[in-house]
């Protein structure tokens, strides 16, 4: 595909912030299917981004990246999220836990996706 024929695919994605990682973490272990977190630099919101896809697969549109935005340094290839009567408790780990626990992988991008920077940008354009 040339650079005019993916300018003219038009995705409809709708990002949205939710408020703390225990939130996305609420929402990645009630997906029925294996969720897996995306993790890069925001240079546009010049802030680390934590988000995982909620793929509707044509059923609703439009798809949904909801994400969060954090200052942390965390290291680990998985995040480790556990609910139980004591509480909720999430840690970054750099292998994947024991049972009781339900282990999201990160997958690291090297870069800020252009849909993620282009959509940001807009939204930003707007509330000025």
């Amino acid at each position: 595909m040339g650079s005019e024929d993916k300018e003219e695919c038009e995705w409809e994605l709708e990002l949205i912030r939710l408020s703390s990682l225990t939130d996305l973490l609420r929402l990645a272990a009630a997906s029925n299917s294996i969720t897996v977190l995306v993790d890069f630099w925001s240079s546009t919101l010049n802030k680390r981004v934590l988000g995982t896809f909620a793929n509707n697969y044509g059923a609703m549109k439009p798809d949904i990246f909801s994400y969060v935005v954090y200052e942390a340094e965390e290291e680990g290839g998985f995040l480790i999220y556990k609910a139980d009567e004591g509480g909720e408790q999430y840690d970054f780990a750099k292998v994947p836990s024991a049972a009781g626990s339900i282990t999201f992988p990160i997958v690291k991008l090297a870069e800020e996706p252009h849909w993620f920077s282009k959509r940001v940008s807009n939204v930003e354009h707007e509330e000025h």
